[in-house]
């Protein structure tokens, strides 16, 4: 364990040292204590690469991503990074990212990154297995600070560490994939099938679709292609991880997102917005977790790679709202969007679907109640944020005021406004004492924490029935905002 410890030590000496000249394989093997032939043998092995190797591939990595940020100069950047001429340095810029130095500012996604190698030790069957990671991870998101739906969550992430800071933004990627808009509900077997309305009607595949509103390429594949494929497809989640770019990972439970692995391929490192520790990745066998038969094509991951196309953000608000009254309308064989959809859920509840529900089902893992009370709730708050933005970069969509109005009051109904009485009026507030009165789904009892004994009492049953229905209305107000000021 001595000797991973010791090339740790060397390659967090490399980093605080790359533009030092006295930096080269011996200064480097000093600082684990070893002689220099031993030193390479072992760092190798460890790491997959020589020093040398290492040293020049994270000169050339900065080099690129100093010349495609800034003005500096060719000659200037490769006497910074040690080279000795414009000639040498333009040799070595070309092997490694495949373009001249003087072509990095104008094609800044054809670069390479190649990351710093971070290692950890870990005792496993009797094995010691070092590991790869990002470094510098900040925790992902999580529910307490309001991010809900778990793809956006990771997403946003993802964007963050690719340094597109504009797009980390859940309440955008929200909003692009429509979660934070439409309250969904299952019909036909009634199945749950998932928590939020992009994991009905995107699925698995369909994610990429939101990283292509937003100029980047990806692509996603599914536990069975892993399967089928293994080797293949562990080299692409790996490659990500040592460009620096998570990779998500659509699970059974909250989306995660991949940020390190162990060098035999056998393990994945993740973070989830469910951890304790969300700094501390948990560990994923690929043998254990894997390739289970119930939902081996709807559980994958999600592998984001270069930018495709400059998009702007007025350019995808814009294109979000003039997408809203079909999403808000959607209808499948499997769910149902918007009004309709709270109107199945109230039709469940007012037909005893889920009084006939054990404690067990009623308070399930994978169906349960309050799922659709969290799509309710999220979403009549959750919005303002990306309507307000999307009406102050588009100054012609006036009446998004309107729609923020209706989605206010549906934050109403279900708790008085409590989460974002600050964005109520002082009038507007009393507008709506006057005509939903002081009612509303949590004082119902049909809220969070229902009970089981809530939905099998008829009369309470019918006041949250009646209530919901209040929902749909605003919903059926909302379309009909829309359809008539909107314009292809």
């Amino acid at each position: 364990m001595d000797w991973i410890q010791n090339v740790q030590r060397a390659l967090n000496y490399i980093e605080a040292n790359l533009l030092d000249e006295e930096l080269n394989n011996d200064s480097v093997a000093k600082q684990a204590f070893s002689s220099n032939a031993n030193f390479q043998r072992i760092f190798s092995i460890v790491t997959g690469v020589t020093v040398a190797d290492y040293i020049r591939c994270r000169k050339l990595t900065l080099a690129g991503k100093e010349l495609a940020e800034s003005n500096v100069k060719v000659i200037g950047t490769a006497l910074k990074y040690g080279y000795d001429t414009p000639d040498s340095f333009t040799k070595a810029f070309v092997r490694f990212h495949g373009i001249k130095p003087s072509a990095a500012r104008h094609n800044p996604n054809s670069l390479k990154y190649f990351s710093p190698i971070f290692l950890r030790i870990e005792v496993q069957g009797g094995l010691n297995m070092s590991t790869k990671m990002i470094p510098n991870l900040p925790p992902i998101a999580n529910s307490w600070q309001g991010e809900n739906y778990h793809f956006n969550g990771a997403a946003r992430y993802v964007m963050g560490c690719l340094g597109e800071m504009a797009f980390s933004d859940y309440s955008l990627i929200a909003g692009i994939t429509g979660d934070t808009f439409t309250q969904f509900y299952p019909i036909g077997d009634g199945s749950f099938k998932g928590d939020s309305a992009s994991s009905f009607y995107l699925g698995l595949q369909g994610y990429t679709s939101a990283f292509d509103k937003m100029g980047y390429a990806a692509e996603t594949f599914s536990e069975r292609d892993l399967q089928l494929n293994r080797d293949y497809f562990v080299k692409k989640i790996t490659e990500s991880i040592d460009r620096g770019i998570p990779v998500i990972w659509h699970r059974r439970g909250p989306t995660a997102a991949i940020v390190g692995y162990e060098t035999n391929g056998n393990a994945f490192l993740y973070l989830n917005s469910l951890s304790q520790d969300q700094t501390k990745p948990e560990r994923l066998v690929l043998d254990e977790e894997c390739f289970k038969d119930d939902k081996i094509d709807s559980c994958g991951w999600t592998i984001v790679s270069n930018k495709i196309r400059d998009v702007s953000l007025k350019e995808i608000y814009r294109n979000a709202i003039m997408n809203l009254p079909k999403l808000l309308t959607m209808k499948t064989d499997d769910f149902v969007f918007g009004a309709e959809a709270f109107r199945a859920w109230a039709n469940d509840i007012e037909n005893g679907n889920f009084a006939r529900m054990s404690l067990e089902e009623f308070n399930g893992e994978y169906f349960t109640y309050e799922i659709y009370v969290v799509n309710a709730a999220t979403n009549s708050g959750g919005c303002q944020s990306f309507l307000e933005k999307a009406q102050e970069l588009n100054p012609d969509l006036i009446f998004l005021e309107e729609v923020r109005k209706q989605y206010r009051i549906t934050n109403y109904l279900w708790n008085s406004g409590y989460w974002i009485k600050d964005v109520h009026s002082p009038e507007e507030r009393e507008e709506m004492v006057r005509i939903y009165g002081t009612e509303n789904l949590e004082t119902l009892g049909g809220a969070f924490g229902c009970k089981l004994e809530t939905m099998q009492d008829r009369e309470k049953r019918a006041l949250i029935v009646k209530q919901i229905r209040k929902f749909a209305d605003c919903m059926d107000e909302v379309v009909r905002i829309l359809k008539e000021n909107l314009t292809e």
